[in-house]
Formats: C-alpha cells, sequence, structure tokens
C-alpha cells in the first residue's frame, strides 16, 4: 500500500450492495500519479462497480474514495464532511475521464463535434478552442481523417478510439477504462489497445478493467486480481499476469490464458 503523499486515488474500506447483494467488500486500493492499474478477475467480481464509485455514477455505502486528495461524492465544509451538490459533482467530474464497454457517442454528431460538445457545454470553452484541442485529440488516437465522418460511418475501434479522444480533450487527472474492448470484434482490439499504449506512455493516470491479459502484463505497472467483491492479490502486472502468488488468481489465469501461459511454480 503507497503512502498518501504519492496516491492520486485513493481508497478505503470501500463497501458497496445491491438490494442484500454485496458487491464491494472492503476495498483498499491506491493509484499513484501516473500509474497505470489493471483490475482483472471473473465476471461479476465488482470491478466495473469499483470504476463507477471512483467516478460517482454508484454511491458507495460505507468507505470513502479520494481523487486528487478531495473526497468522491462529499466536500469538507466547517471541518465536516458533507454530501456534495449537484454543481459539485459535475466540478469533480471534469477531473475524471471514463471510457465505457459501449462507445455512448451522439449519432447525429460528426466524430469532432463528439469529442468538441463536452468541452463547450461542461467547461465552457470557446467554440475555437474545443475544436482546436477536439483536433488534438482524434490525431493522438489516429481518427484526424475521420473527424468529419458520423458514428454509423465508423468502425467499433474507430467509434472506440472518437470515445477515448472525447475523455482525453477534457484534460482529466484520470482515465478509467471499464473493458473498452469487450465490445469489439477480435480484430479491432488491437487498434483500441495501440492508443490506450499511447495514452499510459504519454504519463495519464489509468485504472484498465480488462480481459486482456497480455495487455495487462505488458503496460499495467500492478495488476489488481477481484474475486467476489474483494481485492485477492496486488503486483507489478509482469510477475502477477505470468507467476502470481495466490491460488485463486492462478487458477482465474490458468483459466483466461491456458496452462501454458501461467508458470504454476508457487505452491
Amino acid at each position: 500500500m503507497m503512502s498518501e503523499s504519492t496516491s492520486l486515488i485513493e481508497m478505503r474500506s470501500v463497501r458497496k450492495s445491491f438490494g442484500e447483494t454485496e458487491v464491494l467488500k472492503g476495498i483498499d486500493l491506491d493509484v499513484a500519479s501516473g500509474e497505470v492499474l489493471c483490475l482483472i478477475g471473473p465476471s461479476g467480481s465488482g470491478k466495473s462497480t469499483l470504476l463507477r464509485c471512483v467516478n460517482l455514477l454508484e454511491r458507495l455505502d460505507s468507505g470513502y474514495i479520494k481523487v486528487d486528495g478531495s473526497y468522491v461524492g462529499c466536500v469538507v465544509k466547517d471541518r465536516r464532511l458533507h454530501e456534495a451538490s449537484e454543481r459539485d459533482i459535475a466540478l469533480f467530474r471534469r477531473q475524471v475521464g471514463m471510457v465505457f464497454q459501449h462507445f455512448n457517442l451522439f449519432q447525429h454528431l460528426t466524430a469532432l463535434e463528439n469529442v468538441a460538445i463536452g468541452q463547450r457545454t461542461v467547461l465552457r470553452r470557446p467554440e475555437s478552442e474545443s475544436v482546436a484541442r477536439a483536433r488534438t485529440a482524434l490525431e493522438l488516437v489516429g481518427m484526424s481523417r475521420h473527424e468529419n465522418s458520423l458514428p454509423r460511418q465508423l468502425s467499433g475501434g474507430q467509434q472506440q478510439r472518437v470515445a477515448i479522444a472525447r475523455s482525453l480533450a477534457m484534460d482529466p487527472k484520470v482515465m478509467l477504462f471499464d473493458e473498452p474492448t469487450s465490445a469489439l470484434d477480435p480484430e479491432l482490439v488491437g487498434e483500441v489497445l495501440s492508443v490506450m499504449r499511447e495514452v499510459a506512455r504519454a504519463g495519464m493516470t489509468m485504472v484498465v478493467v480488462t480481459h486482456e491479459m497480455r495487455f495487462a502484463g505488458e503496460v499495467g505497472d500492478r495488476v489488481a486480481f477481484m474475486d467476489q467483491g474483494a481485492i485477492v492479490e496486488v503486483g507489478p502486472a509482469e510477475a502477477t499476469v505470468s507467476d502470481p502468488v495466490n491460488d485463486r488468481t492462478r487458477a482465474f489465469l490458468r483459466h483466461v490464458q491456458g496452462p501454458s501461459r501461467t508458470s504454476g511454480s508457487r505452491r
């Protein structure tokens, strides 16, 4: 566990239930500035819910999350925590970009307009500035020549790259990726992962829910394995993916990679 002084994201005793089902069971986790943390684990283990809590799409039942020293969903007034107002939440969300499984693009807007619109409506940037920033973001993800295309004219991989550009154009402190390749045809996965590699190389702090173990091992700084709402194992990415310590982690990786991809040397 990292010290608070180096943590851009800090989670302590995070709990979340839906009805009587406890989805997050006391999560303690930190993410350093500039770090790429990959969350892996079976479906239903709580990975996506944890991301949604960081971005305030879900409210915690107990515990807390901080992003860059500020409580998620709360503000400090008179030395006490108070529930954040809608204005406070809107201000907070400017700091956290999120890329979903499905692209959530406006179907009637071009790629350029999709990337520019949030800057104008949320950040209140002038149109000329928002368009210039949108073009820079589209260039970063290799979509400059498609700036005038509507989403229906783009492949799934291209649409996801526009979605990444849209988040980057908002200049967030943190980028959250919720299985960004799971809705793509296999031949389109590589182009999105390549863009994510470039974003990581640029120094963006990233938390990535993924089933792409090769990506997690190569691009991640650390990997956290979740199961049944708990963090089972956290460690250096390459070592954790290739030779995990925990038996449950090893069994999961053997299932998704095949027995030849995990050493199984630990007993």
